[in-house]
This record gives structure tokens, sequence and C-alpha cells, in this order.
């Protein structure tokens, strides 16, 4: 995930720098699509509260450990769940901030063009 991370910090420089560019329409339909599985992501995260406690292992004496090392798995333990989620919302949404940019750089070059027209037509 460290180099998923790295590799869209230096996009996102090259984006703020002028340096990167996208097509408008397929950089507007990759943000919503980052939107989407960002609320994706958070909703899984809600459910994972559901897994914390966990029964139904009999009545052995390791039942409890074990139902508290699953929980664990899901928030709260080396390795969660519930981190890993959170690793992915980070980097999402890093991508579709980069992906902004592009957007909004192009929606101002499109008023910058719209603002000389309208000045040459008057």
């Amino acid at each position: 995930m460290g180099d998923d991370k790295s590799r869209w910090q230096y996009l996102a420089e090259e984006a703020k720098a002028g340096r990167l560019y996208l097509d408008q329409a397929v950089a507007r339909e990759c943000r919503d699509a980052c939107d989407r599985q960002i609320r994706l992501y958070e909703e899984l995260r809600d459910t994972l509260t559901y897994m914390t406690n966990l029964g139904g292992f009999g009545r052995f004496d390791c039942a409890d450990e074990l139902a508290k090392m699953l929980g664990a798995k899901a928030i709260g333990g080396e390795g969660d769940v519930d981190g890993a989620l959170r690793e992915h919302i980070e980097v999402v949404a890093l991508i579709r901030d980069t992906i902004q940019i592009s957007v909004d750089r192009i929606d101002a070059q499109d008023q910058a063009n719209a603002d000389a027209q309208t000045n040459q037509s008057s």
C-alpha cells in the first residue's frame, strides 16, 4: 500500500505543477468511481463493529480466546481489516484528489476560453 500512496503523492504533485492532464470525461468518471469506492469502504468499516463480538464457539476453554482473536482481526488487532480499509480509503482519496486537480484545471481553462470569446464578441 505504501508504494501506491507514494506513487499517487508524486502524481498529485505533478498535477499541482500542471504536468499531469487527464481527459475531462475520463477524469470525471474516475473521480466519481473513487467517491463510490470510498463510500463502499466506509460502509464496510461500519459493519465491522458487528464482527468484534463473536460467539457460538461452544463451551470450550479456548472458545472465548478464539472469539477475541477473531474479533481483533476485524478491528484493533495486528493486520486488522479496519486498518486495511482505512489505508485503502486514504489511497483512493489521494487518487480522487489528484484527478480533481485535473478536472479543476480543465474547468478553469474552459471558463477562461468562454470569457475570452465573450470579450471578443463585445
